[in-house]
């Protein structure tokens, strides 16, 4: 072999270089250099940290929680069961931590070697709010999130269903109303928006139930009624919302279907910051153009109010109001939340939340007035062909203020705002049908503009007086205003012969609702499981309703100018503009109530029970003269309400219950004053229209049983069954004035003086990993006899006749179904929520037969929701869209054949517009389309 030189040292000198490898030697290191690249990955790979992170006094499972290796770039959030995993981790000694708002953060030195690469660990976290156990409200645990909520449910002593603020924000719902949709058997009655406004609870009409914010009756701005109208809440104040449907004696007893608990933000256990910012529009003001009007052009008081009460308005008192068409402005929606706590040992806890949407909403559609046939059929009389368009503005102000003197007295207090506006114009075409459509069209236009307002502020102690004796007290004042100025109608006929200005009309409306009330309960420990307690409230409530109306007549001549009504030489008919009636009364009801009870816990059972007292004094003063009888009048009435509660734990998981109470509903102060209509009787109310004073109010008695299953994360089954009976229940029907031959449509006691109730419940959720299902299914059954008028040979020949029927807003079938899909560890949320509503009575028609039924409804809503910045990160920014009734679903009404077999499809109407059925005839259509919006929310 040819020798080979190479360079030497520093000299120049040159040496022989070393001879190569030989082949198998090469080989080898060949090999150990492809062992040495496929051992590799397993090195880098590294070990496997998993574990389950818990609450260190609850032991449910903390889904978010960040755990990291301190130092690296290593980890995982918790999922649904609390499951962390973090992989490749090289062999060495490591700090863990885990992580969680509201939660002491938890460190943990862990060692990986080769010989032990994996390692599993369970991390339990204390809650901040234990730690800071002098400033705590015992139980204020994660207060926003699901595990808080399940918690709620599975320890309360009665039947109850709570929503998270977590679930809240993630769900497609943005008003408090449209949330309580997704609760077992709650169903919605909604405005000319589409967006719901009151409950309904297991079939009970919204009268049967109350609301609460946080735990305080508030009063309603409602001109009619007692119940509060829900879409003046915006869902993002919302630390959860409770519905309790087992009254126990503590809870003021005037509910028989629900009780909806709306528990605003508290102040966290440390300082943050957090809002959101976003945007929408709606589908229905892409197809057409937005109808509005300048809110500076409606008179805010009326020329009575000006002028004084003797004033002779005249035509300049009613400037026109001018109309314009555009395209509707993006609706806007925002909220800000600031908590803290402050002061030695942080005694002091604030939260400031505020909250506000401005909203463009609509909807299109028809209804016809109706009247019956001398043979008891609906008559079609006039259509109404109908568009919506209504600016909104939402306003909602929170702030939450507890003080700990020391550690046996706190100090707290409460203060809620709430004001929603609307703007509402209403272009309607009518045309009037008796057999034959006659020639004259109507063309009428509506302005409204409504401020409603709430305004409840309470101050509440906690004082523990003795280690087994304890009291607390609030002192509240709540006020609740309706004003609704200048309603503006104006109407153009046209005729084949010209076309005239209608009668017009200006009517101001408004209202106030204002409670004191005071609250003392005490509870003493006789020994370990079993406590006694005994409470009183009082309750002054004062209304007053004051309503006026002034008609402006036209010429009688053709229009000269029928796009300007300012053409047209009005006169004013009742320049005065009094308006004696219903709408215009003073009243005042004091409740007085007192309750004791006894709650006992050994072992796996837990019982409560006790009774409660309820004095009502109502009273009322109308406007008709002083020297008629119903000028004035009132009711006194004692209500004993016994409950029994009992709470069987099968184990750690699993419950049984059994609830037993009784409870009553109130009458409204408008049902009760002794107006009569009976001269304003339409074609389609053909019966005047009164209130009755001798009404009485409702008695229940109510059982209810529940099994119960929380499982680990969110998963959770619940089966239950309820049955009512109902003495003097509330419903419209027809009455014959005593000494007269004047019937009229009232509110009464059906004569058979009770009604049942009875269904069951399902609500089941379960994750398989990442991917949930949620499902509720109700099913209910009621009945109810009422008397109604049938027509005999002739249409002004009428006899009265018993009906049997389902209550008024009961559905036999309601389900709600989500897919789910939560990501923790990416910050990606998820959920196409699907809602049924069954059939039911939406208005109890006047005659045998003839009801007013929504017809069954799905409405399918999506959201979804990501977070755009690292958990571990203070700062939190998440993107989210929510899309509301992808379906398109409307609001349809009719009148069905069950109530006059084989008639309703005669020709006489099924020919007349909108009427596609021979088994029903249509009454009422209106369409939403979809609502979509899109935003950001941050935390600090």
């Amino acid at each position: 072999m040819r020798a080979a030189w190479r360079r030497g040292g520093a000299g120049g000198s040159f040496a022989p270089a070393k001879q190569l490898p030989s082949f198998p030697h090469l080989m080898n290191r060949l090999y150990a250099l492809l062992i040495c690249l496929l051992t590799l990955p397993l090195a880098v790979l590294g070990g496997t940290i998993k574990g389950r992170v818990t609450d260190a006094r609850t032991g449910e499972p903390l889904v978010g929680t960040t755990v990291y290796l301190r130092g690296t770039g290593h980890s995982d959030q918790a999922q649904l069961d609390g499951t962390f995993t973090i992989r490749n981790v090289a062999a060495g000694e490591y700090e863990l931590i885990g992580q969680l708002m509201t939660y002491e953060p938890h460190s943990q030195r862990i060692t990986l070697t080769s010989a032990q690469p994996d390692q599993v660990l369970n991390l339990r976290l204390r809650d901040k709010n234990q730690a800071l156990a002098e400033v705590t409200v015992q139980g204020h645990r994660d207060p926003e999130g699901e595990v808080a909520a399940r918690r709620i449910e599975q320890v309360a002593p009665s039947i109850v269903n709570v929503v998270s603020a977590q679930a809240i924000q993630t769900s497609p719902d943005i008003q408090v109303a449209n949330v309580l949709q997704r609760v077992s058997g709650v169903t919605l009655e909604r405005s000319t928006n589409g967006d719901g406004r009151y409950a309904i609870v297991r079939g009970m009409d919204k009268r049967y139930n109350y609301t609460l914010v946080n735990g305080i009756k508030i009063p309603s701005p409602d001109p009619y009624n007692r119940y509060v109208p829900l879409d003046i809440f915006p869902a993002d104040l919302l630390q959860r919302l409770e519905v309790t449907k087992a009254l126990t004696p503590s809870m003021e007893g005037d509910a028989i279907g629900g009780v909806v608990n709306l528990v605003m933000k508290d102040a966290p256990a440390e300082r943050t910051l957090s809002g959101q910012l976003g945007t929408g529009y709606g589908q229905l003001f892409a197809d057409r153009s937005f109808l509005g009007f300048g809110r500076g052009q409606v008179n805010m008081k009326s020329p009575a109010e000006r002028n004084g009460s003797g004033y002779q308005a005249t035509p300049a008192d009613f400037p026109w109001v001018n109309y314009t068409r555009k395209a509707a402005r993006p609706n806007l929606l925002g909220n800000l939340t600031f908590g803290s706590r402050y002061g030695k040992a942080q005694r002091l806890g604030v939260l400031l939340a505020g909250s506000y949407q401005a909203q463009t909403r609509g909807s299109n559609g028809y209804f016809y007035e109706t009247g019956i046939t001398q043979d008891n059929q609906p008559a079609l009389r006039t259509l109404h062909v109908q568009q919506y368009s209504t600016a909104q503005q939402r306003l909602g102000l929170n702030a939450k203020l507890d003080y700990r003197l020391n550690a046996r007295n706190t100090l707290r207090f409460y203060g809620v705002y709430l004001q929603l506006d609307e703007a509402q114009a209403r272009a309607e075409t009518d045309t009037t049908y008796k057999g034959t459509a006659r020639p004259d069209v109507d063309r009428l236009l509506r302005n409204r503009y409504q401020r409603q307002g709430i305004a409840n502020a309470t101050l509440q102690g906690e004082h523990q007086l003795a280690p087994r004796l304890a009291v607390t007290w609030s002192l509240v004042y709540s006020r609740a205003t309706n004003n609704v100025p200048d309603v503006v109608e104006q109407d153009l006929k046209l005729t084949a012969s010209g076309n005239y200005y209608q009668n017009a009309t200006r009517t101001w409306l408004d209202n106030t609702d204002q409670d004191k009330a005071a609250y003392l309960n005490l509870k003493y420990t006789l020994l370990e499981g079993l406590d006694v307690s005994a409470g009183a409230l009082y309750r002054d409530k004062d209304r007053t309703n004051h309503y006026l109306a002034y008609s402006l007549r036209p010429s009688g001549q053709p229009a000269t100018n029928e796009q300007d009504i300012n053409s047209e030489a009005y006169t004013v008919f009742n320049p005065l503009g009094i308006y004696v009636g219903n709408n215009n009364y003073t009243a005042a009801e004091k409740v007085t109530a007192t309750y004791g009870q006894a709650r006992f816990v050994r072992g796996p059972w837990e019982v409560l029970g006790g009774v409660r007292t309820e004095y009502t004094d109502q009273s009322y003063i109308t406007s008709l003269p002083a020297t008629e009888a119903a000028n004035r009048g009132g009711q006194k009435y004692l209500d004993v309400l016994p409950s029994l509660h009992l709470r069987y734990a099968l184990d750690g998981r699993q419950n049984l219950r059994a609830s037993y109470f009784s409870s009553i509903s109130r009458p409204s102060f408008f049902e009760l004053t002794p107006h009569n209509n009976a001269g304003s009787v339409s074609e389609s109310n053909v019966y005047a229209e009164a209130g009755n004073p001798y009404l009485l109010h409702t008695q229940a008695q109510n059982l209810d049983l529940r099994y119960e299953f929380f499982g680990a994360g969110n998963d959770q089954v619940m089966l239950g069954a309820f049955y009512k009976n109902i003495k003097n229940p509330i419903e419209y029907g027809l009455v014959t004035l005593p000494s007269s031959t004047v019937t009229v449509y009232q509110p009464i006691n059906p004569g058979t003086g009770a009604a049942t109730n009875f269904g069951f419940e399902w609500v089941g959720v379960k994750y398989l990993g990442n991917f949930g299902l949620s499902t509720n299914y109700t099913f209910t059954q009621s009945a109810i006899t009422t008397d109604k008028g049938r027509s005999a040979t002739a249409e002004d020949t009428r006899v009265s006749v018993a009906q049997k029927r389902p209550l008024q807003g009961q559905s036999k079938h309601v389900a709600n179904a989500s897919l789910l899909y939560k990501n923790p560890r990416s910050g990606f949320d998820v959920q196409l929520a699907y809602v049924y509503t069954g059939a039911r009575i939406v208005q109890v028609g006047q005659f045998l037969g003839l009801d007013y039924w929504q017809r069954a409804q799905s409405q399918l809503d999506f959201s979804a929701e990501k977070r755009l910045t690292k958990s571990d990160k203070r700062f939190g920014l998440t993107a989210y869209v929510k899309v509301q009734n992808l379906l398109n679903t409307p609001y349809q009404v009719d009148i069905l054949a069950a109530g006059a077999p084989g008639v309703l499809g005669t020709p006489a109407v099924a020919n007349y517009p909108y009427q596609e059925r021979a088994d029903r005839v249509s009454v009422v259509n209106q369409t939403y389309r979809a609502y979509y919006l899109a935003g950001l929310r941050f935390r600090l």
